[in-house]
């Protein structure tokens, strides 16, 4: 690799404005801004991971129940801890630790995980996004922006998604939560619940004059909640009302307007490269 930086791999939207739209993959970009870590981002369409991660050798995100594994968005390849070969790593989580780890001087920032913070941090985030899949956020989150994701996608991307989330889901995925649905009140109701609960565990940080979720600067947990809010951001809506060209106008407005001066916080970090 002749340049030493970091390979970014992302599922791209085909908005002329906006190319990263998956929160998942936020919560990886978001680490390597907040921390100026040097990188270039390697655009996958959805069809293509599989080969593309095993041609470079990058790991799969799991194995799956039959044994097969499972590739997807986000991963990366690091050619500054390691020029010749590079690091490779894959899932959101295992990335943010590792570049909080190998970039730790103080020529990247403070840290992302203080000591001390590493189970509350993971207890908030198994709120709001539970692994069981439940109700946390994330699930509601999903169900509002599943079909949005296919109208942002290339053709091949969008036939893709469109069948395996059909598969997975057991109904088309422009049958999910229709504009002017109960489905999607129901929805909304909860991802509304789930911010109360959420903006009341920031209100508890004193410390932090109740900006942040834990001490006075942003740790990952508050990445990974910013991930959540730019993929209502960057999903355009034709389903919430004439008045909302994206869920994020929605959010935006909610408990007190607190989320809007969180992303004003984050609009620094917010560079596509």
């Amino acid at each position: 690799m002749s340049e030493k930086l970091i390979v970014l791999y992302d599922i791209p939207s085909m908005l002329e404005t906006q190319r990263a739209w998956s929160y998942n993959t936020w919560k990886a970009r978001l680490v390597l801004n907040y921390k100026g870590i040097p990188y270039r981002t390697e655009w996958v369409s959805y069809p293509d991971i599989e080969q593309t991660f095993q041609k470079m050798d990058l790991p799969p995100l799991k194995i799956r129940t039959n044994g097969t594994p499972l590739y997807t968005c986000p991963a990366i390849i690091d050619y500054i801890a390691d020029p010749i070969a590079g690091k490779r790593v894959a899932e959101s989580m295992k990335i943010a630790h590792y570049l909080d780890e190998t970039y730790a001087s103080e020529q990247y920032g403070p840290t992302l995980f203080p000591e001390g913070t590493e189970a509350a941090q993971n207890a908030f985030i198994e709120e709001i996004d539970p692994p069981m899949k439940s109700c946390g956020l994330t699930d509601h989150a999903f169900a509002l922006v599943v079909a949005l994701s296919v109208g942002v996608l290339d053709t091949r991307g969008a036939e893709y998604i469109n069948r395996e989330r059909e598969r997975a889901l057991g109904r088309p995925v422009a049958d999910i939560c229709p504009g002017g649905s109960l489905e999607r009140k129901e929805a909304w109701d909860g991802v509304k619940s789930c911010l109360d609960k959420v903006a009341a565990t920031y209100d508890a940080n004193k410390e932090g004059e109740c900006q942040f979720f834990i001490g006075k600067g942003i740790t990952y947990a508050d990445i990974y909640l910013i991930s959540v809010f730019l993929w209502f951001r960057y999903l355009p809506s034709d389903r919430d009302g004439p008045d909302v060209q994206s869920g994020w106008d929605i959010i935006k407005t909610l408990n007190d307007g607190r989320w809007q001066k969180m992303m004003d916080r984050f609009e620094q970090y917010l560079e596509v490269k």
